[in-house]
């Protein structure tokens, strides 16, 4: 897989011109409930983000070309929802995963239009919330405003971890390229999985004291 991701980044790094459509196709794939659980998009979108570094790319070709594939991959999720709905838990991947599809439903149920927002930033949410969503009718103007805000956001923010870990290690010496992968990829994963993981801790903490505090005392 390793090699796999070095591969894609080199494509993209020796083809300029590309790289609008390669990152599209990452974040696309990455947000599509039946890509996205079997191949680590993310970790290649992180990739590109060093090659921002130096300007070996365009952040103002990449970086809305990268929003507008997520977007398009969540928008997708959702309309393949609305079609299918029932039929959903019998398609593969979820035939043969339910967990998955059932932890997307709790979710959708607790946070409503929060978890289309929330659900980008979760690995094993990301791809499952949208589809939830259209299963559940889920109004597509509402949807649309948070899958749209969410990927405005989510976009650069996976990129920069791997923009700024470029720039602190580009003047390292004697750093082989096979240490600096594992490097970026420890240090964002680190970075995102710890940053997600807190301040969605501290929201549904918050939500649970607002809502105790309105509840009518006995």
């Amino acid at each position: 897989m390793d090699q796999w991701i070095e591969e894609i980044l080199r494509f993209i790094a020796a083809n300029r011109l590309l790289s609008g459509p390669v990152v599209f196709a990452l974040a696309f794939a990455e947000s599509m409930a039946f890509i996205s659980l079997f191949v680590p998009f993310t970790a290649m979108i992180i990739g590109a983000g060093t090659l921002l570094c130096g300007n070996t790319l365009d952040p103002w070709i990449v970086i809305p070309a990268g929003i507008l594939g997520a977007a398009t991959g969540d928008a997708v999720s959702y309309w393949i929802g609305r079609a299918f709905k029932d039929r959903i838990p019998h398609i593969w991947p979820f035939k043969n995963n339910p967990d998955a599809l059932a932890r997307g439903y709790r979710f959708f149920e607790r946070w409503g239009i929060f978890a289309v927002f929330l659900g980008r930033f979760i690995g094993p949410l990301r791809a499952v919330v949208p589809i939830v969503a259209g299963m559940m009718n889920m109004e597509q103007r509402r949807f649309q405003v948070a899958n749209v805000v969410s990927a405005v956001i989510w976009l650069p923010a996976v990129m920069a971890p791997g923009y700024l870990a470029c720039s602190v290690l580009k003047d390292v010496a004697n750093l082989s390229e096979k240490v600096f992968v594992y490097v970026f990829v420890f240090f964002t994963a680190g970075s995102l999985i710890v940053a997600a993981f807190v301040w969605l801790r501290g929201w549904m903490k918050k939500r649970a004291t607002d809502r105790r505090a309105g509840e009518p005392r006995a």
